[in-house]
């Protein structure tokens, strides 16, 4: 695997900056997924519809995921929310995490439409378990997700998610060998070894698997020689100017002084774009280069990493 990174800030070429890491730019067949992290409130909508637009310009998209357990207001989501950011040329599918629950539209969505895909390892709650599948507009490939609840310091009771995958890994490797599907993994987990376990249990599966929850995105993106790609968390998408999105100053009352549980409010200061571009084989529905990409909105400053199988 050989890995290329560099950072600059006011670039107006972003198109050649980008275009010069992409496969696809070199004349190789390649399908382009897009994985974007926790987007956080209203300055991580605007910034994730920023920092896609700017995207679209310069790479062919084929499939595009957020996670949305933090678009309203950091608690959950809304209808409205959900309507604006699944509208043509944004988001394909939004995945969900610990916050799913906290408001009620969440079940209307879900009856309503299949691009609103919950956790499957959640207990009690019929048709969760369910792998859902989404076409591939005039590409003839569809796209399996995998969205799964860790189980280290989460407060809620969920389901193991790696008896989860036991019980399904021949299901979804015959499902990728078929030639049909690419199998993508959202597992949203505070810890990094279980992000990283479920990577290489399904390795050679998994054309890509994110983390996200923390909200603090890292570097350790890589492509195994089966042709997975990892980034054990993507990052939010919103003002980073915050503790993990929220308002410092209200933030720091929680925890220093005389301690203050008001609701918590989402920071409104330097929005940051982070997600995850992997380029996949459609012949063999794994990875051939994947791109961490983090954009600073206020700056202008594109920040890219990237790795080749």
């Amino acid at each position: 695997m050989r890995n290329d990174s560099a950072a600059t800030g006011q670039m107006p070429l972003l198109r050649e900056r980008l275009g010069d890491r992409l496969l696809s730019h070199r004349g190789v067949d390649t399908l382009n997924i897009l994985m974007v992290g926790d987007v956080v409130g209203k300055p991580g909508r605007k910034v994730f519809k920023a920092g896609l637009s700017r995207l679209r310009e310069c790479a062919r998209l084929d499939f595009v995921t957020l996670n949305g357990e933090n678009l309203a207001g950091g608690f959950g989501i809304t209808t409205k929310i959900f309507d604006e950011l699944t509208s043509p040329g944004l988001a394909d599918v939004v995945t969900m995490g610990n916050h799913w629950s906290d408001k009620p539209d969440v079940h209307t969505i879900r009856r309503a439409s299949p691009k609103l895909v919950l956790p499957q390892n959640l207990a009690d709650l019929e048709g969760v378990d369910r792998v859902p599948v989404f076409e591939i507009p005039g590409r003839g490939k569809k796209v399996a997700i995998l969205n799964l609840m860790g189980q280290f310091a989460m407060k809620d009771t969920y389901a193991d998610p790696f008896v989860f995958i036991e019980k399904r890994k021949e299901q979804l490797k015959e499902w990728v060998r078929s030639g049909e599907y690419i199998l993508l993994a959202d597992i949203h987990a505070e810890a990094s070894s279980e992000k990283q376990a479920i990577a290489w249990y399904l390795d050679g599966t998994l054309a890509c698997l994110v983390g996200t929850h923390t909200h603090t995105p890292t570097s350790d993106e890589r492509i195994s020689q089966k042709g997975t790609a990892l980034l054990t968390d993507v990052g939010m998408t919103g003002p980073y100017r915050s503790v993990i999105g929220m308002d410092v100053e209200k933030s720091l009352r929680r925890y220093f002084g005389p301690k203050e549980r008001k609701p918590q409010e989402v920071g409104d200061e330097d929005a940051w774009f982070c997600a995850f571009l992997v380029e996949i084989s459609p012949l063999t529905g794994l990875a051939l280069a994947a791109h961490r990409i983090q954009w600073r909105e206020s700056s202008d400053d594109w920040r890219f990493s990237s790795c080749y199988s």
